[in-house]
């Protein structure tokens, strides 16, 4: 098992190793790096900016942005959706330990490729340390022994000392299946795709032992013995929906070599048009049938709903148009404004995207909490 050593008094990213490791001579700025004459020095800085207070500021080493060490292996889920939500999730999951007024955000240095595909894989002689359970032989999705753990994403939250950036907190996601996607080959190598449906409680169970395991892990690398570890439990949605998944539960750990208490998250995603009757839905179908009778020819109206302790939180919608011409989209964007403002669920954070076969036309957006919306056409 392979974990890149860290320091807690100075956690910087060597350029020249690439690793996470104790160092001397390091020099921080937040604001413009002054030319340095010692060629050992290795300048950290950060962007001086935040898009908004939900937003951390990232670590610059030597003026590069620090991918994760074990990106190689953790850019893939069920699908494009999963994946942007997997990693904004965790953000969320952190903000509710970490400030971001007094954190600084850096992508994982810490796990090791060699170690996530380690940790990923499925328990064996050869490999003691996999989570995954250990393959039964089983090809039929009855009696098959599943993979549970799809992917481990790490993030690393810094903090700015007098001596420099030290690691202040780790969270940890951990992308779970909810359907496990397989393949099999017969005698001619012909390749089948299966499907094996999991029990969600039984997921979220295997996961809580999978976050505890690797917090256990981590307490053993050098200067993490006491440091904050947040771990966020992520089920993926089925390949085919448009809607991400959610993460179900966080548990912190701030020492030990486990989370103290899992916390359920209370979120779920809906997607519209709903079967399921509701006053969200109505209002969505009342704006779809508004907007489709001002352009009827539409090729389709969906949206989805992120909802948090049962309220909808945030909504957006994705328009698909057969029509291209300038003054058109002007006047479709318009109103939609109108429309949104009309039907459209109030105090709700909402994000509409007009999109043609040449990409997004217009985007229409309103904060929650406010009442007007903004928009941008595009050339």
């Amino acid at each position: 098992m392979k974990i890149n050593k860290v320091s807690i008094k100075t956690a910087i990213v060597l350029t020249c190793a690439g690793i996470l490791a104790a160092c001397t001579n390091l020099e921080s700025t937040v604001e413009q790096q002054t030319p340095q004459t010692n060629n050992n020095v290795v300048p950290v800085k950060t962007t001086s900016n935040k898009l908004s207070n939900a937003y951390y500021r990232a670590l610059i080493v030597d003026g590069v942005y620090q991918t994760s060490q074990n990106r190689g292996v953790s850019l893939e889920l069920n699908s494009s959706v999963n994946m942007k939500d997997f990693e904004t999730g965790l953000l969320d999951v952190s903000r509710s330990v970490f400030s971001t007024e007094e954190y600084y955000f850096q992508e994982g240095q810490i796990i090791s490729e060699q170690t996530a595909s380690s940790w990923l894989g499925r328990q064996s002689e050869e490999n003691p340390d996999g989570l995954n359970p250990a393959g039964n032989g089983a090809t039929d999705a009855e009696s098959r022994a599943p993979n549970y753990l799809s992917q481990i994403v790490e993030q690393d939250y810094m903090i700015q000392t007098d001596k420099g950036f030290e690691i202040g907190g780790i969270a940890i996601g951990l992308a779970m299946n909810q359907i496990d996607y397989y393949t099999t080959k017969d005698d001619k190598d012909r390749i089948y795709t299966h499907e094996q449906k999991l029990d969600l409680a039984k997921v979220e169970e295997n996961a809580k032992q999978y976050g505890n395991k690797i917090v256990e892990r981590l307490r053993q690398t050098e200067g993490l013995g006491s440091i904050p570890i947040v771990v966020g439990i992520f089920v993926q949605s089925p390949q085919d929906s448009l809607a991400g998944g959610v993460y179900t539960f966080e548990g912190l750990s701030t020492e030990g070599n486990s989370v103290a208490e899992w916390v359920p998250r209370n979120e779920k995603k809906v997607l519209f048009p709903s079967d399921i009757e509701s006053e969200d839905a109505s209002h969505f179908a009342n704006f779809k049938n508004e907007i489709q009778s001002f352009f009827p020819n539409l090729s389709g109206v969906t949206g989805v709903g992120y909802y948090k302790n049962s309220q909808l939180h945030n909504l957006e919608i994705d328009i698909m148009t057969q029509f291209y011409g300038e003054t058109e989209i002007i006047a479709f964007t318009q109103h939609i404004t109108d429309a949104a403002s009309q039907y459209l669920p109030q105090n709700t954070q909402i994000e509409i995207k007009v999109e043609s076969i040449d990409g997004i036309e217009s985007f229409v957006a309103r904060d929650q909490g406010t009442q007007n919306f903004t928009y941008h056409i595009f050339d």
